[in-house]
């Protein structure tokens, strides 16, 4: 069986549930959005007695679209008659132009990727290498 997912979401659904966590309530429905990796990732809890529901737009776009962030400001009527508190916010990689979203709007830097100049890269892990001494010759 195939999986529906690409490795690039998988890493931005990783840092999602590390801010999001499902130790706090947060239940995590994404639903893809258009043509390519843009993903618009709908959280929600019940908190207090209403409803917190946060929308981040996850895109992999030099530039994020601005098409896009009118998705993240949609409303939507809760049938259960809780009140809802709305917030929204955007992941993406490190360096992507952030220009076209509304003052005061949180903006996760996505650490597994980065644009160098153009170009999309993919941040691995770092490893730290342990100097190890070389074998000390013993004098005749």
């Amino acid at each position: 069986m195939g999986a529906n997912n690409d490795i690039m979401n998988n890493f931005a659904m990783q840092e999602l549930k590390r801010i999001y966590s499902t130790y706090d309530g947060w239940k995590m429905s994404p639903q893809k959005l258009g043509s390519g990796y843009d993903t618009l990732v709908r959280l929600e809890r019940l908190s207090g007695g209403h409803h917190d529901i946060v929308k981040v737009l996850v895109t992999f776009n030099k530039e994020v679209p601005a098409t896009l962030v009118e998705e993240l400001n949609k409303k939507e009527i809760m049938t259960d008659g809780l009140v809802a508190r709305y917030d929204s916010a955007v992941i993406a990689p490190v360096n992507t132009d952030t220009s076209v979203l509304p003052a005061g709007m949180k903006i996760y830097p996505m650490n597994s990727f980065e644009f160098e100049g153009n170009e999309l890269v993919w941040n691995k892990k770092k490893v730290s290498r342990v100097p190890v001494p070389l074998a000390v010759k013993k004098a005749a």
